[in-house]
């Protein structure tokens, strides 16, 4: 009986809480329902019936109503100074823009406008266009404009006429390393990098969510944080590079120059120059769009008789000649009807391997690749990899084209490419593949970026083995004979008193354009590394078609001479 009245009880009661508990939940759904019916229709209020007023409002004050990250800033090492310098940074500009809806007379406000802004002859049709097209909310005027400017069109009250803050994309340095930094441009209308690390590491100094991809997840960023990047790139270096490139340039009148400097054993590019050059500050109004093409990357060259080193390199790691290795020059080689000569067109009799690095003479090399053998010829060439792209980070890299040997079994063609003809080759492919002398037989991938720096930390790049195409004593010894072609060859006028240098200089006929043969244009080139067995850089110039001098041994080799004796006196590096 107990237990009946109990469980009666225990019903009764259930049910009125059960009441109870269900007007709490009502009440509490009103409000909150009568809350969330506040908020909505303030928010309605603010961005319907009144969001033009608010919009305008934060225009007229000159407050960008778009949140926009802040592009990552650039920067070069600066051995000299305090470690690095800013190559590229962001600076807070004014740009003026319209709502075309809001715009009655066009005519009246591009006269009004154009009393506080200079508005070229020129852009005055498009802006007007711009105006004129009521399906748009957004119509360009100006940019870069000054604060003051800013100032004086809010208060002119134009209608449908607003100010924001821009962040634009500064070059401090002008035109050094323009070809690495490439510039911030437009696609459309979105911001950009193009060209240089600006385009390679976009997504990253834009802030995305590319970000992890790039970086291989180390770090989290959300997806929106942009990144800083610090090149490999010295500031002292690169600047002595470019003018001394553009002093050779103007003297001898040619097209074009080029300079790679690295560190052969991380593959770290410490400069890289093209002249003629540009201002990234300046994108816009270069006429010849030719102009910023890095060539040091995306342009091929027939490189001549500074590819020799590489050809006597397989035949020395092939075991079929050694530097003391002789034959008799009689100063020509035929084949399948040509004539191969040598360029000073002498005969030299008998001479030695280390004697044919001295004097540039095809004979020889001819002589080294025919003892090898096509099948292992292309093989080692193969191996200097210098039918494929480096993988350095920029963009457009091209590939190196040996299919003059790949596709065909000639004697000819095999001959030609012995001495640098018939092949063509980027520069940094050409340096990277060269530089497995320099460094023990061993190449490494180049890069610009030596560091990526987040709020949450940065990664240092880590230097990449490419490749080992020759044994440490086979470039050693080729090294040796380097050496010999600076001290007693024609490589003379690139040495610096006190350090020794393993260098060679190339002199290319170029190739006529658009038919078979060369013509009477000349390509001229010096590669080199300091000090020989213990370098502290490789580098390559290159000149394109110079006019007055016949070889590179009196073009480019001093301009080598001048830029080694300035690293070297930077980087405090002792005589030896």
């Amino acid at each position: 009986m107990v237990n009946k009245n109990n469980k009666k009880r225990k019903g009764k009661t259930s049910t009125v809480d059960t009441l109870s508990l269900n007007w709490r939940i009502y009440t509490l759904f009103l409000i909150f329902t009568l809350i969330s019916a506040g908020l909505l229709f303030r928010l309605y209020d603010l961005q319907i019936v009144k969001g033009k007023y608010y919009t305008a409002l934060a225009r007229g004050q000159g407050v960008d109503v778009e949140t926009n990250i802040p592009r990552g800033e650039i920067y070069f090492q600066d051995n000299a100074g305090e470690g690095v310098y800013i190559a590229a940074a962001n600076k807070e500009l004014f740009v003026a823009y319209a709502d075309p809806k809001e715009v009655s007379d066009e005519r009246l406000v591009l006269d009004k406008v154009s009393e506080a802004v200079i508005v070229p002859t020129e852009d005055e049709i498009k802006i007007l266009e711009r105006l004129q097209n009521k399906n748009s909310s957004y119509a360009l005027i100006a940019r870069n404009l000054t604060e003051e400017q800013s100032t004086k069109l809010r208060e002119m009250k134009l209608p449908g006429v607003y100010t924001r803050v821009e962040l634009l994309r500064y070059y401090p340095a002008g035109e050094v390393a323009a070809h690495v930094l490439g510039f911030l441009g437009f696609s459309g209308s979105d911001r950009t990098g193009q060209y240089g690390v600006e385009e390679y590491y976009n997504p990253l100094l834009a802030g995305s969510a590319q970000n992890n991809s790039l970086l291989g997840n180390l770090f989290s960023f959300g997806g929106e944080n942009s990144t800083d990047v610090e090149l490999t790139i010295d500031y002292g270096i690169q600047f002595v590079v470019e003018k001394k490139l553009e002093e050779v340039v103007n003297r001898y009148d040619a097209v074009s120059g080029t300079a790679i400097f690295m560190d052969p054993k991380t593959g770290a590019v410490i400069a890289m120059a093209n002249f003629p050059d540009y201002n990234p500050n300046t994108y816009n109004e270069i006429e010849d769009i030719h102009v910023l093409h890095n060539n040091a990357v995306q342009s091929v060259y027939e490189l001549g008789s500074v590819f020799k080193p590489i050809t006597l390199a397989a035949a020395m790691d092939g075991v079929v000649i050694t530097p003391q290795t002789t034959y008799v020059d009689t100063g020509k080689v035929e084949l399948s009807g040509y004539t191969i000569r040598n360029s000073d067109l002498k005969a030299h009799e008998e001479q030695t391997m280390t004697q044919v690095m001295e004097k540039s003479l095809n004979t020889g090399v001819v002589y080294a690749q025919q003892e090898l053998g096509k099948k292992k010829f292309r093989e080692y060439l193969e191996n200097f990899q210098l039918h494929k792209k480096t993988g350095i980070d920029l963009p457009g890299e091209v590939e190196g084209n040996i299919k003059n040997i790949q596709n065909t079994n000639r004697d000819i063609n095999f001959a030609t490419a012995s001495f640098g003809q018939g092949i063509s080759l980027s520069p940094i492919r050409f340096l990277s593949s060269i530089s497995a002398i320099a460094n023990g037989g061993v190449m490494m991938k180049p890069y610009v970026v030596k560091k990526i720096v987040t709020e949450n930390g940065s990664r240092d790049t880590v230097p990449e083995e490419a490749g080992r195409p020759i044994s440490a004593m086979t470039a050693s010894r080729i090294t040796a004979m380097m050496v010999s072609a600076v001290d007693n060859g024609y490589g003379s006028k690139a040495a610096v008193p006190g350090y020794s240098m393993a260098g060679k200089t190339g002199t290319a006929q170029i190739p006529n354009e658009g038919s078979a043969g060369y013509s009477s244009k000349t390509l001229h080139s010096f590669v080199g590394f300091v000090p020989a067995y213990d370098p502290k850089f490789i580098g390559i110039i290159i000149m394109n078609d110079p006019k007055g001098i016949r070889f590179s041994s009196d073009s480019v080799a001093p301009t080598f001479r001048d830029i080694s004796s300035f690293i070297l006196q930077y980087y405090k590096v002792p005589p030896k």
